[in-house]
């Protein structure tokens, strides 16, 4: 907290200990005798009128103060005594706030150096080290803050100055306002004047010209540094260094802070540039204002979300939202969601951000002022580009100059603090207020004359048709196949993606300002050619919202073909937000518009994407009819790269139908294509698929195989996003073959990718998986906790099918852990879900899970009862493994319940079905259940034993050694 100042602080009560100083110290330095000084008059006699004196030279003018609150009275002849200001700060603003770490910079300029009294820093001499490595001090005489308007740089050189009070690092403090944005800043001459006068100088002793006055200036600082005294002179408002210049003090023992919104490079200064207020900041000056207005005034903090859209609407700059606590104090009924919301009108938040007092746009409108006319006009174009930032070379194409040209009218923007310079070479941006006010006047500008106007007009044509052509270029490559010819404009994929992943919001803003200022053509074309990009990212709201923009344009150029196109690019762009019924509805619209213009190329493509939908909604035979369809367009005009498009999504629809081998025929075919034309992220998506069917039907290591071709496929193409998937399949195979270990690394690698894309669904899933790998170890806590976490991921989202599976996973790691009232609960809720989205598989595993609980607390029907009705949705659906799966449950329920001869028959039935589905694991498994319900039922030993046996040698079979161990031992004994 800065607090106020003595008019004349006391110098060496309050130093920080590293100053070097004790207060003894100070008062022998101060207590000199009298000496004599020349003038080129002759002597001049300085006395301390009986209290100090101290040797000055002939131009040293004035009334020193020592810093113990003593005065040293100077007699100088013919110069007399005059008052002096020497406590001129302005109090800190109220509610200042944010500014920690530039305070903290600033301190530590500020700070008087040990025994020398300046702050230091090193260099090495001469632009190289020394032979002895140690670099000679530089003393930091001058400071310069700068920033664009209204980010505080005043407020922070003035709490700066109050904080030097406070630490007693300086004996005097002036300040002077150089109005160096005003139509008549103060020159050099007139601040000298002022200074003077500050010092003590008499109006008849003041000299006319420049160098007098600069000379005498320094000389009464020197008089003060003779005397153990320091003054911390600040600056504000500087436009020039040559402003400033003059200004500089000649002792190292004091220091000049200077405020400006240009950077002042040749100025010699330590820079410290000034950046808006983080959100939290922000959040904290408003509330601030507003509470030392009323204290009892907690909106900022009872509304917080409205509150940080506030401040996001001014920009957290410190004056825009200093504006807007004072429109908020002046109305105390207001919410900050009513202020959002005027912020947040088309006019823009300039017109509203004016308390009567303060105008942001006043404020602007003198930054630009100060202007070159080139220096103008590029502020203004810049303007015309749509997106948050702009590189060297589009900024050539509005400016009509070449690199060279445009980089230096840019750099003077940017010393101007009228454009930021980004964190990469050649990229440039505004702050959003600033960017407000730019199309304010390029806006008034353009209509100033029809020159003008079509001017305007014409470059950012040029502008969009650049984007378009670059993208479209950048498309080429993403989609290129090995061996094909590309655009020369990237060297190669990694660079078209850099180039994409840079300009990505300049070409959506790019798009939707084409669609509003009338250039159709390219937003129908822009979706397009973004649309690979945005899928790889996962950038799925920006592809919904470009191929609805799309849409609005083909309809208002009635361009047919271009309308289903984007009804298409929609659909796959909803399907990819997981809005399945949403994005089918836009398939079948694309699918009737390009029928009604006979275009069976384009009919084909959206039967492709409508089988998709299709098969997420669980509606498997349209979805196969569908994709049939398309396989033979792409066949009728020997489209080789849709063909293998095709078997690959039918090869995806009969594997949820259980059709395996037709599945792995049309996957082996998509792959066979893909490797015939060099496309090797399609084979890679064959690999996977195919490793996924060779799971179901339990070629656990020929799938891992298959995956890891995938993997490396994806890794070598840097698709991230395909890399997830193909680990989410190899973890659940991994799990599958009892792997529990490397299952639970794999699911925690998925879920650090998903993570990376901000992906909330794949992430849940993720947490899903990793809770039943977790589950398989026996790692009861740390997998419900994973499943909570995807539960809790799922209500957020309103999956409830998702849900329903969370709670589905709960109950199977409940039971697992003995905990089974919390299972029946949890598959309870699991069922309840299912049934109401009518989701017959997830119904199925909910009874049978629901089976095993009713077990564990011993209600032995209902647990009968359940098992069977997921038995018959098993057979429903043609899932063979799932159903013996059950029937092995059943089978322990009869068995605990007393119904042995039941109990016998349905673990028989669950063998035999798992040796169709080739389950040696869970074949062994069913026959030690089998050894366990005849051993309870007194059955002959010899019957016990034979089962022990079967089931040693099916897990033998499955490599499940220690099982094997046991069901021998079991055998041995029976």
């Amino acid at each position: 907290m800065i607090e106020a100042s003595p008019p004349v602080p006391e110098r060496g009560r309050e130093l920080d200990a590293e100053d070097g100083r004790t207060e003894a110290h100070c008062s022998q330095a101060r207590n000199s005798g009298a000496a004599a000084a020349t003038t080129g008059s002759g002597p001049v006699q300085v006395t301390a009128s009986g209290r100090r004196a101290v040797a000055i030279g002939g131009d040293n003018l004035g009334i020193v103060s020592t810093g113990d609150g003593a005065t040293i009275h100077l007699e100088i002849h013919p110069y007399g005594p005059a008052p002096m200001a020497l406590a001129s700060l302005p109090p800190v603003p109220a509610g200042f706030t944010g500014r920690d770490e530039e305070l903290a910079v600033l301190r530590d300029l500020l700070r008087p150096a040990t025994g020398s009294g300046c702050a230091q820093v090193t260099a090495p001499r001469d632009g190289r080290a020394a032979d002895d490595d140690v670099p000679e001090p530089v003393a930091v005489v001058v400071a310069a803050v700068t920033g664009t308007a209204g980010v505080g740089k005043t407020s922070l050189a003035v709490a700066a100055g109050h904080l030097a009070a406070q630490r007693g690092y300086f004996d005097a403090f002036l300040f002077i306002d150089l109005h160096g944005y005003d139509t008549a800043p103060v020159l050099p001459t007139q601040a000298l004047d002022a200074l003077l006068r500050s010092l003590g100088v008499e109006d008849a002793y003041i000299p006319p010209t420049l160098e007098e006055r600069a000379a005498l200036y320094r000389s009464q600082l020197d008089a003060m540094a003779a005397g153990d005294s320091s003054v911390l002179v600040i600056a504000d408002n500087a436009s020039t260094p040559e402003q400033v210049r003059p200004l500089l003090p000649g002792s190292g023992s004091h220091r000049l802070l200077v405020t400006s919104r240009h950077t002042l490079p040749t100025l010699g200064a330590r820079l410290l540039d000034l950046d808006v207020l983080t959100p939290s900041s922000a959040l904290r000056l408003l509330d601030t204002a507003l509470r030392i207005a009323d204290p009892a005034d907690t909106r900022a903090l009872r509304q917080e979300a409205d509150a940080l859209d506030v401040a996001r609407r001014c920009g957290h700059l410190p004056l825009a939202l200093q504006i807007a606590a004072a429109l908020l104090i002046a109305d105390p009924q207001q919410h900050f969601a009513e202020l959002a919301a005027e912020l947040g009108r088309t006019t823009g938040p300039l017109d509203y951000l004016d308390d009567g007092e303060r105008a942001l746009r006043s404020s602007f409108d003198l930054s630009f002022q100060s202007l070159t006319e080139p220096q103008a006009d590029t502020f203004r174009r810049l303007a015309l580009s749509p997106g948050p930032d702009i590189s060297t070379a589009d900024a050539a194409l509005l400016l009509e100059r070449d690199d060279r040209e445009t980089r230096a009218l840019l750099a003077a923007l940017t010393r101007a603090h009228l454009l930021v310079r980004g964190a990469v070479r050649d990229r440039w941006h505004m702050l959003d207020l600033i960017r407000a006010y730019a199309q304010e006047l390029a806006a008034g500008h353009s209509t100033t004359t029809a020159t003008t106007t079509d001017v305007y007009r014409r470059v950012q044509r040029l502008l969009f048709d650049h984007r378009a052509a670059t993208a479209k270029a950048a498309d080429d490559h993403l989609k290129a196949l090995t061996g094909q010819p590309v655009p020369d404009a990237f060297a190669g994929e990694r660079e078209a993606m850099d180039w994409l992943g840079a300009e990505r919001t300049n070409l959506l803003a790019t798009l939707e300002a084409a669609h509003l200022l009338g250039h159709h053509d390219v937003a129908c074309r822009l979706p397009r050619l973004l649309a690979e990009y945005l899928e790889r990212g996962r950038y799925v709201d920006d592809w919904v919202a470009a191929a609805t923009t799309a849409l609005a344009s083909a309809r208002v150029l009635a361009d047919r073909r271009g309308e289903a196109t984007a009804w298409i690019c929609l659909g796959a762009a909803l399907d990819a937000a997981r809005r399945f019924h949403e994005a089918a509805e836009a398939h079948r619209q694309g699918l009737r518009i390009s029928q009604e213009a006979d275009d069976r190329e384009l009919e084909g493509v959206a039967l492709s994407n409508l089988g998709c939908a299709l098969l997420e909604l669980g509606e498997y035979e349209e979805a196969a009819d569908v994709h049939r369809r398309d396989l033979a367009i792409c066949q009728e005009f020997d489209d080789l790269h849709g063909e293998g498009k095709a078997w690959h999504n039918l090869g995806n629809v009969l594997r949820h139908l259980r059709r395996f081998d037709e599945a792995l025929y049309g996957h082996r075919h998509d792959l066979r294509i893909c490797q015939s034309l060099g496309d090797r992220r399609g084979e890679g998506a064959a690999w996977q698929c195919l490793g996924v069917v060779l799971s179901e039907v339990r070629r656990f290591d020929e799938a891992v195989d298959a995956l890891e071709e995938a993997l490396a496929l994806f890794v070598a193409t840097e698709d991230r996003f395909a890399e997830a998937g193909a680990l989410t399949d190899l973890g659940i195979v991994f799990r599958e073959m009892r792997r529990y270990e490397e299952a639970a690394e794999v699911h925690r690698q998925v879920r650090a990718i998903y993570e990376e894309f901000e992906d909330d669904h794949g992430v849940s899933c993720a947490w899903g998986n990793l809770g039943r790998a977790l589950t398989g170890l026996g790692e009861f806590e740390e997998a419900l906790d994973a499943h909570r976490r995807d539960l809790n991921m799922r209500k957020e989202a309103g999956d409830r099918l998702g849900e329903a599976q969370a709670w589905c996973n709960l109950g199977v790691t409940h039971a697992a852990a003995g905990q089974y009232p919390e299972a029946v609960e949890a598959h309870l809720r699991d069922l309840a879900l299912c049934l109401q989205g009518e989701d017959r598989p997830g119904e199925g595993a909910a009874w049978n899970g629901l089976g095993i609980a009713y077990a564990g607390v011993g209600r032995f029907d209902e647990a009968v009862e359940a098992h069977r009705r997921d038995i018959a949705i098993c057979q429903e659906a043609g899932d063979q493994y799932g159903e013996g799966v059950t029937w092995n449950d059943l089978g322990a329920s009869l068995t605990a319940s007393g119904k042995y001869d039941e109990a016998e028959q349905a673990h028989r039935r669950a063998i035999g079905l798992f040796r169709r589905t080739n389950a040696p694991y869970e074949e062994g498994e069913a026959f030690a259940s089998l050894a366990a319900a005849l051993a309870a039922d007194g059955r002959d030993q010899g019957a016990v034993r034979a089962a022990w046996e079967a089931s040693a040698a099916a897990f033998t079979t499955a490599g499940a050694a220690s099982e094997a161990a046991a069901s021998r031992d079991a055998a041995a004994v029976a």
